[in-house]
C-alpha cells in the first residue's frame, strides 16, 4: 500500500502581491517557510520512504523544510511531474488580469481565486483560461493531469508506504478532478496543507485540504 502525502507550498512573495506562479517561481516568504515547518512537525511521526517535489524552487524549499522536522528526514526529489500548471501568457501578471475578465462575464467584482468559487470549479477555470489564451501556450488540465498522473503511476509502481510530494494548489485539484470524478472542491488548496491519496489496488482520497498539521506545529511553536 502506498500513501501519497500532498503538500502545498508555503506562502510565497507572489501570493502576497497576487501574481500568477505557475512554471514561474518566487521564494518562499518567512510565513512560508514557517507553514513549512509547522506541517512538517504535525507529521513529525510519519515514516516517509521517499520524498519528491515539483522542480520550482518553492515546491522543494517547502519539501527540505517540512522534512527537516521529520524524526528520519529523507531526501527531497525534484521531479518534473509535479510542477505546477504552465498558466502560458498570463505567467508573471497579476491575478486580476488573469480572472478579472471571468468575473466580468458574471457581471460581478473581481474577488480572487476564492470569490471565482460561486461560480467555476477550479477544471472549469482551466478550460475558460485556456481558451482565452491565445498563444497557445497555456498548459490546460488535460496536460497537467497527464503529466501529474505518470507521476503518481511511477510511485505506485516502484514504492511503498508513505511518500511525500511538494507540490503546488491547481496540480492537486486538476488530479483530484481526473481520479476522482464525483470530487467537488470547497475552497483553495491552503499553504502547507495535506491532501492523501491512497494506493491499494485502486486510488483513493483519504484526505483533503488538512490544515491540522500544519495547525498543530503553530501551536508547539507558538509555547517554545
Amino acid at each position: 500500500m502506498v500513501n501519497i502525502y500532498l503538500l502545498r507550498h508555503g506562502e510565497t512573495l507572489y501570493n502576497l502581491q497576487g501574481k500568477v506562479q505557475g512554471w514561474n517561481d518566487s521564494p518562499l516568504t518567512e510565513k512560508g517557510k514557517y507553514q513549512a515547518r509547522c506541517a512538517g512537525y504535525g507529521l513529525r511521526e510519519t515514516v516517509f520512504s521517499k520524498a519528491y517535489s515539483g522542480d520550482a524552487l518553492r515546491q522543494i524549499d517547502t519539501g527540505k523544510i517540512f522534512m527537516s522536522e521529520n524524526y528520519n528526514p529523507v531526501e527531497i526529489i525534484p521531479d518534473y511531474h509535479f510542477r505546477e500548471m504552465c498558466y502560458g501568457k498570463y505567467e508573471g501578471g497579476t491575478y486580476e488580469e488573469m480572472l478579472g475578465p471571468l468575473f466580468e462575464m458574471n457581471n460581478a467584482p473581481f474577488g480572487g481565486y476564492e470569490g471565482l468559487y460561486h461560480f467555476y470549479n477550479d477544471i472549469e477555470i482551466g478550460r475558460l483560461l485556456e481558451e482565452r489564451d491565445e498563444t497557445g501556450a497555456f498548459e490546460g488540465i488535460n496536460r497537467v493531469a497527464d503529466r501529474f498522473l505518470k507521476g503518481i503511476r511511477m510511485i505506485c509502481d516502484s514504492d511503498e508506504g508513505n511518500v511525500l510530494i511538494s507540490t503546488s494548489s491547481f496540480a492537486i485539484t486538476t488530479v483530484l478532478n481526473n481520479l476522482f470524478p464525483d470530487f467537488k472542491q470547497p475552497r483553495l488548496v491552503e499553504n502547507a496543507s495535506i491532501t492523501v491519496i491512497t494506493f491499494d489496488g485502486e486510488l483513493k482520497l483519504s484526505d483533503y485540504n488538512d490544515t491540522n498539521y500544519r495547525k498543530a506545529g503553530e501551536e508547539h511553536f507558538r509555547k517554545v
